[in-house]
């Protein structure tokens, strides 16, 4: 076994035969659950541990090529959310069951009267679908190694500039659209808040949106670059962000997941890697926090308010981590019996028309085809339909895997193209933004992430190169051989 899978005990696993102790007991506990559980649980215990086993090799596989580097891996976190978002469904139906699971996806699915074998299938979908995204990745990634020890980097031109640039235009851009925002009382308000304004007025919304979401990244970036020198503002800022933006979506846990992702992958890459301790701990804590979110968000105002809540609730799993299982399920139900709604030809190409702005990018758009038809008085769209649950409207489980090798093929080009630029400024700020919004591909598409790096972190780059280009101090230029009254040297 290579010495970069003998952690210190700081770091984790302590001594090199550890890794084969640790498979051993929990393949022992897994027959002594397996041995004890009834003929159903074992159908939903079988994928779960399968999806658990081929997330093991793919993990032992790609830290023998990138050692510590693995957490700051994109391909690698893809994998491991695919992994969470199968697992934690299991787990309700093993530990809950669904028809007793609190949430809005548990409850939609408990009224489509699953069978357990047909659950079942659905997770070896899962599992179908995480192989093939862990082959494809490790396939094309190479074995250039990560940076284990944190990249030090510059300090770029116009510093404090810039970082009072991206303050000035996050809290301009927050304070114009709360200004246009129509009266948010709960979650679902948020996402009609700005239904009331004009084209024109809307467009510049969206605007301001844009430049405010673009520049949380590059200060974010910024100030992790030099952490040392940054250290208590960086963390604030972060701090700052997150609560802002939990405030302002009134619970939406997206903005917020995406702002702590992009945090630690620059924390990975500029400062130290993280230990497999810290990696658990930060997924539980989100975990937790997604659970906890999804009660207070949907409190009556009027209510016994946060504490009362949480009393009242008995908190298990968050919908969230059921959402790409529900829809999967739900349209694979009815490829299996023939139900399919008619789907159009331009949905399949919905990525590359989303990229174009100020266009309808509802139309093709599979989400809202599915809320169209099957949830048609929903305000806005309430699931989403990611690539696991597109392929059944379009070629089934063949094209669940080739979509799975795909998104590992473009994942592994990301990482190498990153590897190669990761001392610039805008490659760390681009990899910090996909990294931290890959989650999104499991939940919408395979290319979803293409429209928010062309239209909304591209102009916030644009913006701030052009700021760094006129704060580069210019060199004085150099004197004339020729004298003014040009007369020549000597004559």
């Amino acid at each position: 076994m290579p010495p970069e899978l003998a952690i210190n005990v700081n770091g984790a696993w302590g001594h090199r035969a550890t890794w084969p102790v640790f498979a051993a007991v929990t393949l022992v506990c897994f027959l002594a659950v397996l041995t004890l559980a009834g003929p159903t649980q074992r159908l939903i215990l079988l994928p779960t541990a399968a999806a658990l086993a081929v997330h093991a090799a793919f993990t032992i596989a790609l830290w023998r090529r990138v050692g510590t580097g693995i957490f700051g891996e994109v391909g690698f976190f893809f994998v491991t959310v695919t992994v969470a978002y199968t697992v934690m469904p299991a787990g309700t139906f093993v530990l809950v069951d669904v028809d007793f699971a609190k949430g809005w996806v548990w409850e939609k699915l408990a009224l489509l009267l699953p069978a357990m074998d047909e659950l079942a299938w659905q997770l070896w979908r899962h599992v179908l679908f995480i192989a093939c995204a862990a082959v494809a990745y490790l396939a094309l990634r190479g074995h250039e190694r990560g940076t284990p020890t944190g990249l030090r980097l510059a300090k770029l031109p116009g510093e404090s500039k810039l970082i009072a640039m991206a303050a000035a235009l996050i809290l301009t851009a927050a304070g114009l659209v709360a200004l246009w925002s129509a009266p948010v009382v709960n979650y679902v308000d948020h996402y009609t808040r700005f239904e009331h304004l004009g084209w024109v007025e809307l467009r510049l919304v969206y605007v301001l949106l844009i430049l405010k979401t673009s520049a949380y990244f590059v200060l974010m970036t910024i100030l992790f670059r030099r952490f040392a020198s940054y250290r208590l503002l960086a963390v604030g800022t972060v701090i700052a962000i997150c609560a802002y933006e939990l405030s302002y979506s009134r619970g939406s846990r997206i903005e917020t997941l995406s702002i702590m992702l992009g945090a630690a992958c620059l924390y990975q890459f500029t400062v130290k890697p993280f230990t497999v301790k810290a990696v658990l701990v930060g997924l539980a804590a989100i975990t937790a926090l997604f659970s906890v979110v999804e009660v207070v968000r949907m409190l009556d105002p009027g209510g016994a308010g946060v504490a009362g809540a949480l009393a009242d609730e008995e908190l298990g799993p968050a919908s969230e981590f059921g959402a790409v299982f529900f829809t999967g399920y739900h349209l694979y139900a009815d490829r299996v019996s023939g139900g399919l709604p008619p789907a159009e030809w331009p949905m399949l190409i919905n990525d590359l028309l989303a990229v174009v702005p100020f266009v309808d990018h509802e139309a093709w758009n599979p989400m809202y085809w599915y809320a169209r038809h099957y949830f048609p008085d929903a305000i806005v769209p309430p699931a989403t339909v990611g690539p696991i649950a597109e392929s059944a409207v379009w070629g089934g489980e063949v094209d669940l895997a080739i979509r799975a090798a795909l998104i590992g093929a473009l994942y592994a080009w990301v990482m190498k193209w990153f590897l190669r630029h990761r001392t610039q400024w805008w490659a760390l700020v681009i990899y910090c933004h996909l990294f931290a919004t890959c989650v999104m591909t499991l939940k919408y598409s395979v290319l979803y992430q293409l429209a928010p790096l062309v239209r909304t972190l591209g102009p916030g780059l644009l913006l701030f190169g052009l700021a760094m280009w006129f704060f580069t101090p210019r060199a004085a230029a150099a004197p004339s051989a020729t004298p003014i009254n040009g007369a020549r040297p000597g004559g």
